[in-house]
């Protein structure tokens, strides 16, 4: 359960382009190093269709959502040591509650964009093990209708806020560059008004260096 009975002003609501710009800086970051690369490392490209289990925790409870979770990401790989910048869109989360006394919706919205520094294992054979460790900005949005006897109450929440995460998983080289992908990830989006939110992450996907 959310408790969101409390009132907040309304922030001004952060636009689509400004999560654009930090993308764009991010994917300039994760590739500032470029001129130390050999023939052998390049830039690539990776898609991945996922399925998170998104969870918030405060002191009125806990709620939870599974679903859909795309991720591109745009990086560099040095041989055994890859830089990536990513973008996830995660499911709505949305709560319900009613009793004879009130009515109470919520949703909560979550979009993020990361650095991860991935270590890779080089067995001397197609299978590639990784780890790895991401920093991420994520944009949080909130929104609650309350109503009751005599009383109705909208409210409405922006922010974004700075998480952490790591990363395991195992990479299948079909061609020296075409990989396959698959992986867990588990981030700490954030804590937002002191609602904890973190996720749970798995995913498979193509990898394809230039």
């Amino acid at each position: 359960m959310i408790n969101s009975r409390r009132h907040y002003p309304l922030p001004i609501p952060i636009k689509d382009t400004n999560m654009k710009k930090v993308l764009t800086a991010l994917v300039a970051l994760s590739v500032s190093t470029v001129a130390l690369a050999d023939d052998s490392r390049g830039f690539y490209i990776q898609g991945d269709v996922g399925h998170s289990t998104l969870k918030t925790n405060d002191k009125g409870g806990k709620t939870s959502a599974k679903g859909f979770s795309p991720r591109l990401s745009a990086g560099y790989d040095f041989g055994d040591f890859r830089v990536a910048a990513d973008y996830t869109h995660y499911k709505t989360l949305k709560d319900h509650e009613q009793d004879s006394s009130y009515t109470l919706d919520s949703k909560i919205k979550l979009q993020s964009v990361g650095v991860s520094a991935i270590y890779d294992f080089d067995l001397n054979s197609p299978v590639k093990p990784y780890v790895g460790a991401r920093v991420g900005i994520n944009r949080f949005s909130y929104d609650h209708d309350y109503r009751s006897v005599n009383f109705h109450e909208t409210e409405s929440i922006r922010k974004t806020k700075t998480g952490v995460g790591v990363l395991a998983g195992v990479g299948y080289d079909i061609t020296e560059n075409v990989a396959l992908d698959a992986g867990y990830r588990y981030n700490h989006l954030g804590k937002f008004d002191g609602l904890k939110v973190h996720s749970h992450e798995v995913s498979a996907g193509v990898r394809v260096k230039f």
